[in-house]
């Protein structure tokens, strides 16, 4: 047995539950000492629980990866992901993840996670596998040409069969999940693309139809899926409104009367910066509001404090206005700011692929020890008591 596996054993022995962030206790940090951690639950010498609490969350991806160059291993290389399996039961924070990489670099990167959110459909559209289609069907749209013109339904067909057959294999790849989908916005294109309110109706039409035929495909393949549609920063309850029918309409011509196969709702996607009575007023009638924290989260750094001040800000004001809303922050990068995550009561969170893994261990310890600190709070008898 290691020192580190004897120091671990002794320790859980005389006390029934040890936060990891105490002084003085063993973290497992390498892939050996997972290996040892997750055979000693097995065999019952120590609970779950306890073998989540002793990983150092920050070094499971690395070791994941290490695990990884051992694929012909039949037991190390399955013990980081069984004991982020046993996370993701001991956790409730919904985790999803946000702009995968496509075409997905993993079989299996939605393990344990509730879907996936593609937020940037716009810078997408001019970097990814699209970009020769995508570009070719806007020239059509530019300001230099002058003469009368009409759209060619051949470009708009090619770019929403492409389009469709994205979404098709990200649904495939989520398997029965929940797909978050940002509509674009023209605010990553405008510089780069003629800024034209009929290039964007247009552009917006081909998503949403490429976004419901791939869902109805997967259906009639045998998923079910649910779908979430997110509006983009609007500017007010006029645009939300124009925009939530626009929805409702081509989900109502593309579905037609296989209109109830399709799951779907209809949220928004708001910045830090949005006026705290617009975000009252979007809770009122949207059915999930998704805040944007990609400005404020820094990968080595928590929140600054004006930010947490503007973030609980916004989430009681959005609380305030809809007590049940589901609310979901994105974009997260460290997961150092968990604790504000829970201390403000947001319900569901979007990581980035690659801290997947760090946010799925660091929020079940998180929950673990809060119930750990609850627990210590009350006497066997009932009574309530207090330690400094």
């Amino acid at each position: 047995m290691s020192s580190f596996v004897e120091t671990l054993y002794q320790a859980n022995k005389q006390n029934d539950r040890i936060p990891p962030e105490n002084e003085g206790q063993a973290r497992a940090c390498s892939l050996p000492e997972i290996a040892s951690l997750v055979e000693l639950s097995l065999i019952g010498s120590m609970t779950r629980e306890e073998a989540v609490l002793a990983v150092d969350p920050y070094s499971i991806d690395a070791i994941i990866r290490e695990s990884d160059s051992f694929s012909h291993d039949s037991k190390d290389p399955d013990a980081p992901e069984l004991l982020l399996e046993w996370s993701d039961r001991l956790r409730s924070l919904t985790i999803f993840a946000e702009d995968v990489a496509y075409p997905p670099e993993r079989a299996d990167p939605m393990s344990g996670l509730s879907g996936l959110m593609l937020l940037r459909e716009d810078s997408w559209l001019g970097s990814g596998h699209l970009k020769e289609i995508f570009e070719e069907w806007a020239m059509q749209y530019a300001a230099d040409r002058h003469e009368a013109h009409h759209p060619s339904i051949v470009l708009r067909e090619r770019l929403l069969y492409r389009w469709k057959g994205h979404m098709e294999r990200m649904l495939h790849h989520l398997d029965e999940g929940v797909l978050s989908v940002a509509l674009v916005s023209g605010a990553d294109i405008r510089g780069k693309y003629p800024e034209n309110a009929a290039y964007l109706a247009d552009l917006r039409d081909i998503q949403l139809e490429a976004l419901f035929r791939a869902s109805l495909a997967c259906y009639r393949q045998g998923m079910e899926h649910r779908l979430e549609i997110l509006v983009s920063n609007p500017a007010d309850m006029e645009e939300w409104t124009y925009l939530h029918e626009l929805i409702e309409r081509v989900a109502e011509e593309t579905l037609c009367h296989q209109r109830r196969a399709v799951a779907y709702s209809i949220g928004a996607l708001i910045g830090m910066d949005v006026d705290l009575e617009l975000a009252a007023d979007l809770a009122r009638c949207a059915k999930l509001l998704v805040l944007n924290c990609s400005g404020m989260s820094h990968p080595e750094h928590p929140w600054t404090r004006a930010n947490l001040r503007r973030m609980e800000a916004l989430a009681g004001c959005i609380r305030n206005a809809s007590r049940h809303i589901p609310l979901r922050a994105s974009g997260l990068q460290n997961a150092a700011d968990l604790s504000a995550i829970y201390a403000m009561g947001v319900d569901e969170i979007s990581v980035l692929s690659g801290a997947l893994p760090v946010f799925r261990l660091a929020s079940a310890q998180w929950e673990l020890q809060t119930e750990a600190n609850a627990g210590k709070r009350y006497s066997c008898d009932g009574c309530r008591i207090y330690i400094k």
